[in-house]
């Protein structure tokens, strides 16, 4: 190999790691000042993602309240239990809470059918249409029921779930108000 094949192929080496280094360093303090936005970045971006509809599911509930003239839900209406349930285990928190939405809502289900609650409702695919169709919710309450079920797929089928507590509460905080109406309807 002679003295410029050689140069070539360093170069060749050198470029993409040179190019990488140079544009860490020029855009370092771009790069610092977006470290504080970021909540937690893992594998496909779950958690952020988690956050993210979380916090889209709480301004579309406080809207719908606002938009009835309600006041809109407070974490002191929450179930303390399932909130003290937040600082040991987020995801159990979410299982508990959707939990809660899935019992009054065979329970009203069953109930117009004369029957104590079973599996048969627990099991229903589209057991929200059904409480649409009764007039127990509304159209935004459906939709906030099935955001609420889809949330809970995702941390239930989440290898590692590092959602913050704060999340969490909101989730337990409308998972509970959705329970309370769907029990007082």
């Amino acid at each position: 190999m002679d003295v410029l094949t050689f140069i070539s192929e360093l170069i060749k080496a050198v470029a993409w790691p040179a190019t990488a280094i140079v544009l860490v360093v020029l855009l370092r303090k771009s790069i610092v000042e977006l470290i504080p936005l970021l909540r937690k970045l893992k594998y496909k971006e779950l958690e952020l993602e988690f956050a993210q509809e979380v916090s889209e599911l709480k301004a579309e509930v406080e809207a719908i309240a606002k938009e009835k003239g309600e006041e809109a839900p407070s974490i002191a209406s929450t179930s303390s239990n399932l909130l003290n349930l937040v600082t040991f285990s987020t995801r159990a928190a979410i299982m508990e809470a959707w939990l809660e939405v899935e019992s009054a809502s065979v329970a009203v289900a069953s109930s117009f059918w004369g029957q104590s609650p079973n599996e048969t409702f627990r099991n229903m695919p589209r057991l929200g249409e059904y409480l649409l169709q009764c007039k127990v919710i509304d159209e935004k309450q459906l939709s906030v029921f099935n955001k609420l079920k889809q949330l809970r797929n995702k941390a239930a089928h989440a290898q590692e779930l590092d959602l913050s507590e704060n999340d969490a509460r909101s989730y337990v905080q409308l998972a509970s108000d959705l329970a309370k109406h769907i029990r007082e309807a």
